[in-house]
């Protein structure tokens, strides 16, 4: 069933089955990159990658087997080296990709964006108590 899908899957697309392995590999670690955003994100990408490439040549080994053929580790070696190469690539550039966060000065609020927030009620306490009429009451 598996090798069914890869040989469809090559038809449908019409390109090799090592550019194949490629795409499938980035699309993996884009999902997965995707869905764990935090600091370990890429490491789990890349290790889902691995184990999506280490089952799909596991059962490649087992379709040649059944069918009596020569198994040639040279070939699943290449596979690997090809399906790992560009997640590797992104999970190393991806940290020097990311804007760096700028240590900007807080700027002061302009009079009409306080007026903004005292006509809803947002308006902070140093500001409150500085904006009432002298003499008043809290």
């Amino acid at each position: 069933m598996f090798h069914a899908a890869k040989v469809w899957l090559v038809d449908l697309t019409g390109v090799s089955r090592d550019a194949l392995h490629i795409y499938v590999a980035i699309a993996l670690f884009l999902c997965v990159r995707i869905m764990w955003r935090g600091p370990w994100g890429s490491v789990a990408a890349v290790i889902m990658v691995l184990a999506a490439a280490l089952t799909g040549e596991w059962l490649d080994h087992q379709m040649e087997l059944l069918q009596g053929g020569v198994c040639d580790p040279a070939e699943h070696w290449h596979d690997l080296r090809n399906t790992m190469a560009a997640p590797l690539v992104l999970a190393l550039a991806l940290p020097w990709l990311r804007p760096r966060r700028s240590k900007a000065v807080p700027v002061e609020p302009s009079g009409e964006v306080i007026e903004r927030r005292k006509e809803v009620g947002i308006v902070p306490q140093e500001e409150a108590v500085s904006s009432r009429p002298i003499g008043a009451r809290a």
